[in-house]
């Protein structure tokens, strides 16, 4: 079944002639393993391998020079959480999807 909800969104991303749709989704499970639920599709789950997350909602290290000194790493843990609202890039009608933001 989710294969063919897959399809369908495919064929519609082509015969609207766009190769990329905006659309609202809410997180099933976090990441490492995130999972999403369309706004408009709710009952279609999408996995995590056609999954990619901008990097700023993922738990990641980042380097920093304060004022001239001393190099310091510092690690950003606002990764995405069950049930946050996050606005999502569908690319190629569907075969792929990139989690731009939250929402507020």
């Amino acid at each position: 079944m989710m294969v063919q909800t897959i399809k369908k969104i495919a064929l519609e991303a082509v015969q609207a002639e766009s190769p990329l749709r905006l659309v609202e989704a809410t997180v099933v499970s976090p990441p490492p393993d995130i999972q999403i639920r369309l706004k408009n599709n709710p009952k279609l789950v999408i996995p995590s391998d056609i999954i990619s997350i901008a990097e700023h909602l993922t738990r990641h290290r980042r380097q920093i020079r304060v004022n001239g000194g001393t190099v310091q790493e510092y690690e950003f843990m606002d990764e995405l959480k069950t049930g946050d609202k996050v606005m999502v890039a569908a690319i190629q009608g569907g075969q792929s999807f990139f989690i731009l933001d939250r929402l507020g």
